[in-house]
């Protein structure tokens, strides 16, 4: 999924997962970068022009999309 994402493409392990991802939890989560963050991707980017809840409908519409690409990909 991360290829399909160019601001997150140096995460890829090579198959579209994050090399931070280990058990299926992110091994650095708190100090993960923004871009890797919701909220703050919301607090810094957007807050001016969207509301939170319009924010996490755009999120949740863009990793179904990925998903379905990846879903493709494979």
């Amino acid at each position: 999924m991360l290829r399909h994402v160019p601001a997150l493409h140096h995460f890829d392990r090579g198959d579209g997962v994050c090399v931070h991802l280990h058990d299926n939890l992110c091994a650095i989560y708190d100090s993960r970068p923004v871009i890797c963050n919701v909220e703050k991707m919301y607090y810094t980017f957007f807050k001016d022009t969207m509301t939170p809840d319009e924010f996490i409908a755009l999120n949740l519409e863009a990793c179904r999309k990925l998903s379905a690409l990846s879903d493709n990909v494979r």
